[in-house]
């Protein structure tokens, strides 16, 4: 049997989908292939419960000179190999689904399609609705589409795995022992509601400094603020690293996502913002201080791993001051410290098939 998982969104929602993923192989024994785009599909390098990875580029990732014609016959290409595999079941990664993937399953034009949502679709056979007036975990409703094939048991862990060569590469080029305590602060986020003011990083750094003997990672999105493509945070890291040059910081720019993965897998703790970045952190086992705005907690808190999450009122993550933030690490960390060390997830095995 044959299943084929569209992820065509973001990197965290991908990474939530690693569970159903691990069932459908492991369980139910589908060879699982996956949808992606040049964006997230990174992810899932490493993941030998995936045995093929078609991945197409949407039109606003292109780079400068990339020729959208080329763009379009690529993503021919990989519709004509979806559709002469003659999937069993196709299973929509996403929390509600919308036209646009409904056009990749016309044309995968698979036996069984399973989804979340309430909308009926002639193309769906297989509509999954959550339990009415109960909030889910985006992995738990996730799993839920595994009920039409006979699964009622709880997701698992996520799944991420870090390339063993770059998590050494970077740890020599870093200076990066993990002795002592290594923290990781993301800066970046896409949402408003949820950006931290630089400022505040800079005095968290210092707080993080004086209580601990620790060493510090910097992430960010690399990148111009005014970037059309992937807007970064290349200046207020700059600025972060200027007015902490007395601290054990160290900045990392990540051009690729598994740059990123090898990155926070250097770290004991990581504080960011709801995000990619953070579910990225929760694969690979990590302690986390989560900054959430106008997100739902109940659905994308980090999944099975310790964690603390902060939340304003007003859901802004700007009305989040730098007392709350160290005592939630604080906190988090004498939780933690007694427990075994938690090792990152890592791997150098090739990665599944690219389309």
């Amino acid at each position: 049997m044959k299943a084929i998982v569209i992820c065509r969104d973001n990197i965290g929602d991908l990474i939530l989908t690693t569970p159903l993923i691990a069932t459908l192989a492991e369980e139910l024994h589908y060879r699982v292939d996956v949808l992606a785009n040049s964006y997230n599909a990174p992810a899932l390098d490493g993941n030998t419960n995936v045995s093929k990875v078609y991945i197409y580029s949407k039109l606003h990732h292109r780079f400068a000179n990339e020729s959208v014609v080329k763009l379009i016959i690529q993503r021919l290409k990989v519709i004509w190999s979806v559709r002469k595999e003659r999937y069993d079941v196709i299973i929509i990664g996403k929390g509600q689904w919308d036209k646009r993937i409904l056009q990749w399953v016309r044309l995968a034009k698979a036996k069984k399609v399973i989804a979340l949502g309430s909308n009926t679709n002639p193309n769906i056979t297989d509509l999954v609705i959550a339990p009415e007036g109960v909030t889910e975990h985006l992995v738990k409703q996730f799993h839920r589409m595994l009920t039409p094939l006979g699964i009622n048991t709880l997701p698992g862990k996520l799944r991420l795995y870090a390339d063993t060569i770059k998590v050494r590469e970077m740890r020599t080029a870093y200076e990066i022992d993990r002795q002592p305590t290594v923290f990781a602060i993301q800066i970046s986020s896409r949402k408003i509601l949820q950006r931290w003011p630089t400022a505040h990083f800079v005095l968290l750094a210092h707080r993080i400094a004086a209580a601990y003997s620790c060493k510090l990672i910097l992430l960010w999105s690399p990148g111009a603020a005014d970037n059309p493509r992937h807007p970064g945070d290349d200046t207020n890291a700059l600025l972060i690293t200027s007015l902490c040059q007395d601290l054990p910081i160290v900045p990392i720019q990540t051009d690729t996502l598994g740059d990123l993965i090898a990155a926070v897998s250097l770290c004991d703790y990581f504080i960011t913002s709801d995000g990619g970045a953070m579910h990225i952190a929760a694969g690979l086992g990590k302690p986390i201080v989560a900054l959430f705005g106008n997100s739902d907690p109940e659905v994308w808190a980090p999944w099975q791993v310790e964690h603390e999450i902060l939340q304003a009122e007003n859901h802004d993550v700007g009305s989040l001051d730098v007392d709350m933030v160290f005592e939630a690490l604080h906190r988090l960390k004498q939780r933690t410290e007694a427990q075994p060390a938690l090792d990152c997830i890592a791997t150098n095995r090739p990665a599944a098939p690219v389309i």
